[in-house]
């Protein structure tokens, strides 16, 4: 699988492919994994998804910006979506990158974007999700979160990634604070070297259970992020049988990815929420999608040439 992802991400970056995809790419197959480019699509589709019972978290795409005008326009982008968003039922929950407002070029400057942002938020009943991005920025995130936590923006959340061997010391920094933010636990998808994260897929999926269980037992609210099904399994029986309520403990996919398992979950009583991106920026996170699973590519491939 590895080589696999390294092929599909090489095609992706060749300068032809890459022209073609990103003038038809959205119209001919890559749209499965994204709302759209606009704004209007993506509540167009956060309303389609509420009327099946999950509910959505909307992104607009974008990341490890180059300067801070940059940083400042993705802080306006993200604000107008929060005003939209707004309009549409609770739960409303958004996800956003720190690099993305600038936190790999000036903390201060992106702490300042995000106070921002989560006063927006707070005003409009949206949760937001600071995003985890490569291991690098672990630690300005974990900072920023717990900044804005101390100023009372409890509406305010963060993730961890399974994969990093430094998550169970983060773990139990995370559910030392009063009130404990809500965590979501996802296995990790960037490309990290030996020294800081594990490498082998059983080792991620056991350090993915153990950290479940612990979450669960540390009283938070928990957001098990995975399309593993005997890792959602595992999760919903660690959490029955330890007592966790529901509404502690919900259940989030990605947009385009195992709808049919979606679909059920939402079915037999779960709460579903399902990561919604959306903007121009679409096409990097499109090929992450397509380099991590052969059917992917596949459905892709079938919209553009029938």
């Amino acid at each position: 699988m590895s080589r696999y992802r390294d092929l599909v991400l090489a095609v992706a970056r060749y300068g032809p492919i890459e022209r073609f995809a990103r003038r038809r790419g959205l119209r001919l197959g890559a749209g499965r994994f994204v709302a759209g480019e606009g704004l209007d699509d993506a509540v167009r589709v956060a309303r389609d998804l509420q009327r099946a019972g999950r509910y959505p978290i909307l992104d607009r795409l974008g990341e490890f910006v180059a300067d801070e005008e940059a940083a400042d326009r993705a802080e306006a982008d993200v604000t107008a979506t929060i005003r939209a968003y707004a309009e549409l039922p609770a739960p409303r929950r958004m996800s956003v990158k720190p690099t993305q407002i600038g936190l790999g070029l000036d903390p201060e400057r992106a702490t300042e974007r995000a106070r921002r942002i989560a006063v927006a938020a707070a005003a409009a009943g949206v949760e937001v999700c600071l995003d985890m991005e490569d291991h690098p920025h672990v630690d300005a995130t974990l900072d920023l979160l717990e900044t804005l936590h101390d100023e009372g923006h409890h509406h305010l959340s963060t993730v961890l990634q399974s994969y990093l061997r430094r998550t169970p010391d983060d773990l139990e920094r995370l559910l030392a604070r009063d009130p404990v933010p809500e965590l979501r636990l996802v296995k990790g998808a960037y490309a990290e070297p030996a020294s800081v994260a594990l490498q082998t897929a059983r080792e991620v999926r056991e350090a993915f259970m153990r950290q479940t269980e612990t979450l669960l037992a540390g009283g938070g609210i928990v957001h098990v992020a995975t399309h593993d099904p005997g890792l959602i399994a595992h999760a919903r029986a660690r959490r029955d049988a330890l007592g966790v309520p529901r509404a502690r403990c919900d259940l989030q996919l990605l947009y385009g990815v195992k709808p049919k398992l979606q679909e059920r979950l939402a079915r037999e009583g779960e709460t579903v929420g399902v990561y919604l991106p959306f903007g121009s920026d679409w096409y990097g996170y499109v090929t992450r999608r397509l380099a991590e699973r052969p059917a992917n590519l596949a459905f892709v491939v079938r919209g553009l040439f029938g």
